[in-house]
């Protein structure tokens, strides 16, 4: 709690735009290898995966760098995320403040998305929260990672 509230200090001080709105909601991107759809899982002739797919969705609850999290919607009607998915990407598309063009911001990781896979619910997890835990495993794996571009360079 209290980092969180160093973090939103820091924020205001910057006179950052994602302060005190997050990114508000959004529509982002999400990607996923999931089942393609809910008819696989009733009938097993019917499931495919491993198609690497696109997905539109609209958040519901305001991001903010401090949050654990936040929940989307799909963009499209008949679409979702299903079993499979959860793991990939939610990137929201944001002009670089430094000039170098639109930016990709990885801004949550699904955890969860309700049933059925068409016009369903996902939670998405602010990978921020692990971010020291990702740092050192990538470390420990002898792939680093190296931050990029975030929210406190937008001021």
């Amino acid at each position: 709690v209290e980092a969180e509230a160093e973090e939103q200090e820091e924020a205001r001080r910057k006179g950052s735009p994602f302060y005190p709105d997050g990114l508000g909601f959004p529509s982002l991107a999400t990607y996923g290898y999931g089942q393609q759809s809910t008819k696989g899982t009733t009938d097993p002739a019917a499931y495919s995966a491993g198609q690497l797919r696109r997905l539109g969705v609209s958040v519901q609850t305001e991001i903010r760098p401090w949050a654990a999290g936040f929940l989307t919607k799909p963009v499209d009607r008949n679409t979702g995320t299903c079993a499979g998915d959860s793991g990939g990407g939610a990137l929201a598309f944001v002009q670089d403040p430094k000039g170098r063009g639109i930016r990709q911001f990885l801004v949550g990781v699904q955890a969860v998305a309700s049933l059925p896979c068409e016009e369903n619910q996902q939670v998405f997890v602010n990978p921020a929260a692990f971010s020291e835990f990702l740092l050192q495993a990538s470390r420990d794996l002898g792939s680093p990672l190296q931050p990029t571009i975030n929210w406190r360079e937008y001021s």
